[in-house]
C-alpha cells in the first residue's frame, strides 16, 4: 500500500511540476512579449515625438572642437564641485518631483532664492532594458567621445571636454555656444550616478551672457514601493536634475528677455543632445546584448 501512495504522490508532484514549469515558460514568453512591446512603444513614442525632417539632410544640433587639449584649472575645479555635489545626491534627489516621460522635455522654470536667479528641471524616464545593460550602455555613451566631435581628456571615472555647438533655430537662424563641461560617475551595486557640470558661453547675438549648470542623474532599477508600473525585471529608471544659473551679466528687468531666450534655446539644445544620447545608448545594447 506504501509503494502504491508513493507512486501516486510521484505521479501528481510530477504532474504538478510539469503544470509550474508550462505556468513559468508562458510567463517568461508574455514577459519577453511585453518587454518587446514596451520597447517598439518606447521607439515609436521618440519617433511621434520628434517631427519628422524627411527635407533636411542635417541635423538641428551640430558640434566642433573647441580650445586645447587637457584639463584645465576650470575643469579641475568643477571635478572638485562634482565631489561635493555628489555627497548632497540623496537630499538633492529626495523632495523632487519625478513624473515619467517618454524623453527628457527639458522644460526648464525660472525660480528664484536669496537673490539669485535660476532655471531647473526634473524628469524621470522608464527605460525599457535591465539596470545592467542600460548602466553599460550610458557609461560607455557619457564616458567617450565616440564621434570625435569634442576635445576631451579622460580621467579616472571621469572625463573633462570643450567643444562648440550650433543649434539651427530656423531655417535662416542658427546661435553658437562655447561649452566647457566635466563629468564623473560612481558606479554602485544598485544605481549608477553622474554628476555633470557646464558653464556655456554665449556667442554672436548672446555674447556676454554664460550659464553655469549642474545636473545630476541616477539610474536604477525600479522599485516596488515607488514604480508600481514597471516591470521590477525589465525596466530602469533614469531620474536627472538640472539647475542652470545665468551669470556674468547683471540681471535687471531690461536683460530678462535675453536672459530667457538665451536658456530657452539652452534648453531645445541640450533636449536634442539627450535625445542623441538615448539613441546612442540603445544602439550600444542592441550591438552588445
Amino acid at each position: 500500500a506504501s509503494n502504491l501512495m508513493f507512486g501516486a504522490w510521484r505521479a501528481v508532484a510530477a504532474r504538478q511540476l510539469e503544470r509550474r514549469m508550462q505556468a513559468e515558460q508562458q510567463q517568461k514568453l508574455l514577459r519577453a512579449e511585453v518587454v518587446g512591446r514596451s520597447r517598439l512603444i518606447h521607439q515609436m513614442s521618440l519617433l511621434l515625438d520628434e517631427p519628422l525632417k524627411i527635407n533636411e539632410q542635417d541635423p538641428p544640433i551640430s558640434y566642433a572642437k573647441y580650445c586645447e587639449n587637457g584639463v584645465s584649472a576650470l575643469h579641475k575645479n568643477m571635478l572638485e564641485e562634482l565631489d561635493a555635489a555628489y555627497l548632497r545626491i540623496d537630499d538633492v534627489m529626495r523632495d523632487l518631483d519625478f513624473k515619467s516621460v517618454v524623453s527628457a522635455a527639458y522644460n526648464y522654470s525660472r525660480k528664484q532664492k536669496d537673490g539669485v536667479v535660476y532655471f531647473d528641471n526634473v524628469d524621470r524616464i522608464v527605460f525599457p532594458y535591465k539596470f545592467e545593460q542600460a548602466a553599460d550602455g550610458l557609461e560607455t555613451v557619457m564616458m567617450s567621445d565616440p564621434d570625435g566631435g569634442y576635445e576631451t581628456a579622460k580621467l579616472k571615472d571621469a572625463i573633462a571636454m570643450n567643444y562648440r555647438v550650433t543649434y539651427q533655430i530656423s531655417e535662416a537662424e542658427t546661435v553658437s555656444f562655447n561649452i566647457h563641461g566635466a563629468a564623473k560617475r560612481w558606479r554602485q551595486k544598485d544605481r549608477l550616478v553622474f554628476l555633470w557640470r557646464c558653464f556655456t558661453e554665449g556667442l554672436d547675438e548672446f555674447e556676454g551672457l554664460q550659464s553655469d549648470e549642474t545636473a545630476w542623474i541616477v539610474v536604477r532599477p525600479p522599485t516596488e514601493k515607488t514604480d508600481v508600473n514597471c516591470d521590477q525585471s525589465c525596466s530602469t529608471i533614469i531620474d536627472s536634475y538640472s539647475r542652470l544659473v545665468p551669470v556674468g551679466i547683471g540681471l535687471s528687468p531690461v536683460c530678462d528677455g535675453a536672459v530667457d531666450r538665451f536658456v530657452n534655446i539652452l534648453s531645445k539644445s541640450g533636449e536634442v543632445e539627450f535625445k542623441q544620447m538615448m539613441q546612442m545608448m540603445e544602439k550600444v545594447i542592441i550591438n552588445d546584448p
